[in-house]
């Protein structure tokens, strides 16, 4: 499944389809684990978001994929923050864990979209 945020787009694994689901919110996308019904527990696997500027500490969650650049020279920075303990139920714990060791997979299949090029951190 093919989704596009219009500076980049990326694949989500096929066989996630009943697993993962996107949800757009203004310039980031959340990827988020659909089995999760708990109340308190977002089920967020991984959120991408394009800043503006790099940050100069990440913190233990978050972790630069790369950057976006326009041929006028502007450029944006891809960040993954990851979700964290507490983002699923127990009951799904071991399959948020495999999931996002999978995560690569997405990571390795973000593209620019036109006018744009993608430089992997």
């Amino acid at each position: 499944m093919k989704i596009t945020e219009g500076r980049y787009s990326f694949e989500i694994p096929e066989r996630w389809k009943e697993l993962v689901g996107a949800k757009k919110k203004s310039s980031r996308i959340d990827l988020i684990l659909l089995w999760e019904e708990e109340p308190g527990c977002s089920g967020l696997l991984v959120s991408l978001k394009c800043l503006k500027r790099k940050k100069s500490k990440p913190d233990e969650y978050t972790e630069l994929l790369g950057t976006l650049s326009r041929e006028d020279g502007t450029c944006s920075y891809l960040y993954a923050v990851h979700g964290q303990e507490g983002a699923v139920s127990e009951k799904n714990e071991d399959l948020y864990w495999r999931l996002r060791d999978q995560l690569w997979m997405v990571f390795e299949s973000l593209s620019p979209e036109e006018g744009y090029s993608w430089q992997p951190a």
